[in-house]
């Protein structure tokens, strides 16, 4: 891992605290701590849980033109990724997440990080939907975010279309990166073209395109009642205030957005920032009572993940010096990858 990376992820997430804790009381934000009902952390850390092994689920189904995959071999590698991302900057625990399955299924790494990014194509559409939603039955005026729900839907529009013109045109893209890219770089970026090529195929199957979409649904649905029993944790509206049916649709995509920025371990900031956003534009002001909120959230994301992934990580006789380690990008591009022969 470069001191870049960390340095670079470590400013984010200063920025981004600082943001958020402006202007607060920390002594009032630990007395709402204090008071915080956490027996509903309780579900919340269940329902993460099985929000992750819906994640590995589908992912299988991603992976399956690859290698049949068991579940087991799947959510342990999920679990790891995610742990990684809550332990190292910059998102990173992908790379990991990617190297682990590939070490257990005896897949090119590079196929399996190609996965992952068609998953995450996957998310931003889901999450385009939900804006939609919100768009045509928010009870709330906030012009701003509604300018990003259109904003967010043109994107997750183009996005769509320049993925099925790679789909039906990908021998273009090759023959493109044939002619204009360095000698040097060539074949490097035609494996990843190539496995990001065969990542894609799941367009060709429709009935596999309805199980992902399914299963995003479920995943986000899981996510969606957390924020839900956060809120109820935090006991959101004891201030006074209350909150839109929606509130919990507005709030989980705005963070989901934000945590989509690299900062530094465990998203720290970004979550922070991003909710604090996400309940102010369903009109919630009570900051104070928003970072409890966040806080409490955050910690349904981060100590189940990182103690499901430790167990996950020993079961696969690894350790967290090692996923250190396999956060070089390069690990990953070298034509065989984990899973040719080199996964030790």
């Amino acid at each position: 891992m470069k001191a870049r990376s960390i340095v670079i992820g470590l400013l984010v997430s200063a920025v981004f605290l600082y943001l958020a804790f402006r202007k607060t009381d920390l002594h009032e934000i630990g007395a709402h701590l204090g008071g915080a009902d956490h027996w509903y952390l309780l579900p919340a850390s269940v329902l993460t849980i099985l929000a992750f092994w819906i994640r590995a689920l589908r992912w299988g189904v991603l992976l399956h033109p690859l290698r049949p995959i068991r579940i087991g071999p799947l959510f342990s590698a999920t679990m790891i990724g995610f742990m990684g991302n809550n332990l190292l900057p910059m998102r990173l625990g992908e790379l990991v997440r990617a190297w682990v399955i590939a070490r257990s299924a005896r897949i090119r790494g590079s196929a399996a990080l190609a996965t992952i990014v068609v998953e995450r194509l996957f998310d931003l559409f889901s999450v385009a939907a939900i804006f939609g939603l919100i768009l045509l039955f928010a009870p709330f005026h906030h012009r701003p975010f509604k300018m990003g729900v259109l904003l967010a839907l043109a994107v997750g529009a183009g996005v769509l279309g320049a993925l099925i013109f790679f789909h039906l045109r990908g021998e273009d893209s090759s023959a493109l990166a044939r002619r204009f890219l360095p000698r040097a770089l060539r074949p490097r970026v035609l494996r990843l073209l190539e496995s990001f090529q065969s990542g894609l195929g799941i367009f060709r199957d429709r009935r596999r395109l309805a199980l992902i979409a399914g299963l995003t649904m479920l995943m986000w649905f899981c996510f969606a009642v957390v924020v839900v029993l956060c809120f109820a944790a935090a006991r959101l509206e004891a201030g006074g205030e209350t909150l839109p049916p929606l509130a919990s649709l507005v709030v989980l995509v705005v963070m989901a957005i934000g945590i989509m920025v690299p900062s530094g371990p465990g998203f720290v900031g970004t979550l922070q920032a991003a909710a604090v956003l996400g309940l102010a534009i369903v009109g919630y002001r009570d900051q104070n009572r928003a970072l409890s909120f966040s806080i409490l959230y955050h910690a349904t994301q981060w100590f189940p993940v990182v103690a499901v992934g430790l167990v996950c990580l020993m079961r696969e006789n690894l350790s967290l010096a090692q996923m250190g380690r396999l956060t070089s990008e390069a690990t990953l591009a070298e034509g065989g990858g984990p899973g040719q022969g080199d996964a030790r």
